[in-house]
């Protein structure tokens, strides 16, 4: 059964919210705690780390899925090697850079730089985090208008959500609106990536794109207060769906794209019987 978990919080007017809630309050805690050691030790602990907290979910209106662009955005540290440089990804402190990709570029030829994606998961199945294919199709079959030309990719390694708010998302909001995209779907690749595509999501909001993202973290998901957020039981890694199970995928991919028909906040939609094979 889906389950509906109403956004307990309060929500406010899309145009009037803060991507990010008390940045001052949530920078000085990194600083003294996550980034303070990492500088002394070289060592990123993660017990220290203060995940930033959303009360307020940005509020607004579905858009017309079967008229709509929709634009994918993935944290996977995908790029193209052969025409594009990989992302910094091991370095703990964050690459905030984003690469475009061309839609209809041949998936196998894509490398997944993430050092938390399941290789063995995207070699046999690039579709658990990159689901081209599959919107390929719901476009022609008339179930969303069309798909953006291009795809942003991201390595969602970024433990300073005040880089992202300003040096990630500007990035994001400008090619978002050079493509004339009406709707964005984003799907994390682990676990700090959820922060991140959760931010992302609330500032395309802000931006009047409808946003909509899905995970296997509900908690942590909720904690960035995104617009719009399915959840499965699924292992970390193939928030799409496990690999080459097209039916799973589609099924999931579906439902969290149909958010983006409704009005925002939706709290948490859970598709544990859609996950199920």
């Amino acid at each position: 059964m889906n389950i509906h978990v109403p956004n307990t919080g309060s929500f406010r007017s899309a145009t009037d919210m803060e991507i990010l809630e008390r940045p001052l309050e949530w920078l000085r805690d990194f600083q003294s705690g996550w980034l303070s050691h990492f500088e002394k030790t070289g060592i990123a602990d993660w017990s220290l780390y203060t995940y930033p907290t959303n009360y307020l979910a940005p509020a607004s209106k579905g858009v017309d899925l079967a008229h709509s662009r929709v634009l994918l955005i993935s944290t996977a540290g995908a790029y193209y090697p052969a025409v594009q440089r990989p992302f910094n990804c091991d370095n703990p402190l964050g690459d905030y850079t984003i690469r475009i990709v061309p839609s209809a570029v041949p998936l196998e030829s894509m490398v997944f730089g993430h050092p938390g994606v399941n290789q063995a998961y995207v070699e046999k199945d690039p579709e658990v985090l990159l689901p081209l294919e599959h919107l390929r199709s719901l476009v022609e079959e008339k179930y969303i208008g069309s798909l953006a030309p291009i795809f942003i990719t991201l390595c969602g390694v970024q433990p300073h959500a005040i880089r992202v708010v300003k040096e990630l998302i500007p990035n994001i909001l400008k090619v978002a609106k050079e493509y004339q995209v009406q709707a964005a779907m984003i799907i994390p690749a682990d676990q700090l990536c959820i922060q991140t595509a959760g931010l992302i999501a609330r500032a395309l909001e802000v931006n009047n794109i409808a946003a909509t993202m899905t995970t296997w973290d509900a908690d942590m998901a909720y904690m960035s207060a995104p617009p719009r957020l399915t959840a499965t039981y699924l292992p970390a890694g193939c928030p799409i769906g496990m690999p080459g199970d097209k039916a799973q995928q589609r099924r999931i991919l579906k439902a969290t794209l149909d958010l983006l028909e409704v009005h925002s906040p939706t709290g948490i939609i859970y598709l544990s019987e859609l996950a199920s094979s």
